[in-house]
């Protein structure tokens, strides 16, 4: 049967992604951008999206079935100054209560609503998380609980709520990876010190996949861990890049230099790091096609 789908932030990595799959497989999309002048996504219907206009906003939504929400500025965009902190909170916390307001309104409203958050809710911590673990209390854990908060409206709408907390998604595409492996390519690549910091990852097709499982599962609902089984440190992350790009590994990075390139930023993405994996997806029947961080690389890079 086919689906009616209205995807926020479907020009970024996920959700372009996302929107191939679904018009691939029959489904009919309704893109969100903030720039449509600039969207290439053959096949979908791509909207002007301003979330402040309640009424257009629900013009677009009328007959879709399900609101995927994968809006959100960057948090590895650039440093965290006091002003892009107010980007990434409006992009993810307003723009988030603004869409439900404008389903809020609708006479017919979607039937499901899977919304984006991230593995940095579980905090700067090593020992590892699972999805009934308590967030953390450093700045990005609470971005992330307050973000997941402005999506809880969905349910007293009527509508199933399923929330994704993504990690580092992986693919030579975009996203974090490219930045990662660039040293390596010039033959200076290293571990990121301590080098026993957590990287809690997932392969693009598998960050896909889980999407489509959660659109089309009736009894997904709740948090997720959008994360591999297997969380690696940053040493075997940076030495399976390393193996899997045919070069060697250097001299690993010191903290120092992160903190003072990056700042607040650096701690929370680069140094501490999370170790999550989930407790739910194998028992609820999703498979990951990529559990194996060498798998995936592999994958990526046609090794």
């Amino acid at each position: 049967m086919t689906k009616h789908i209205a995807i926020t932030g479907a020009t970024g990595l996920i959700g372009t992604a996302l929107t191939h799959a679904l018009i691939a497989r029959g489904d009919s999309v309704v893109a969100f951008s903030r720039t449509p002048e600039t969207t290439n996504l053959a096949g979908a219907t791509i909207i002007k999206w301003n979330p402040r206009d309640q009424q257009h906003t629900m013009n677009a939504l009328t007959g879709c079935d399900t609101v995927v929400n994968l809006v959100g500025a960057s948090i590895a965009g650039r440093r965290w100054t006091t002003a892009y902190k107010q980007v990434l909170e409006q992009s993810r916390i307003d723009t988030t209560q603004q869409l439900l307001a404008a389903i809020a309104q609708m006479a017919n409203r979607p039937q499901t609503f899977v919304s984006s958050s991230g593995a940095g809710y579980y905090g700067i911590d090593r020992t590892l998380k699972h999805e009934h673990d308590a967030a953390g209390s450093d700045y990005l854990a609470q971005l992330c609980v307050r973000w997941e908060q402005a999506a809880q409206p969905a349910t007293t709408l009527g509508m199933r709520l399923a929330i994704v907390r993504t990690g580092v998604v992986l693919s030579a595409d975009g996203g974090a990876l490219p930045l990662m492996a660039l040293p390596f390519h010039f033959f200076v690549g290293g571990p990121v010190l301590p080098g026993t910091q957590a990287i809690s990852w997932i392969h693009l097709d598998d960050m896909v996949q889980l999407l489509l499982w959660m659109i089309d599962t009736p009894q997904a609902q709740g948090a997720y861990n959008a994360c591999a089984p297997h969380a690696v440190d940053n040493t075997t992350f940076g030495k399976t890049l390393a193996q899997t790009l045919r070069v060697p590994m250097w001299l690993p990075v010191p903290q120092f230099a992160l903190r003072l390139l990056f700042g607040e930023m650096a701690d929370a993405l680069l140094i501490g790091g999370q170790a999550v994996v989930s407790e739910r997806l194998a028992p609820e029947g999703f498979t990951f096609r990529y559990p194996t961080l060498d798998g995936a690389l592999a994958d990526i890079y046609g090794g």
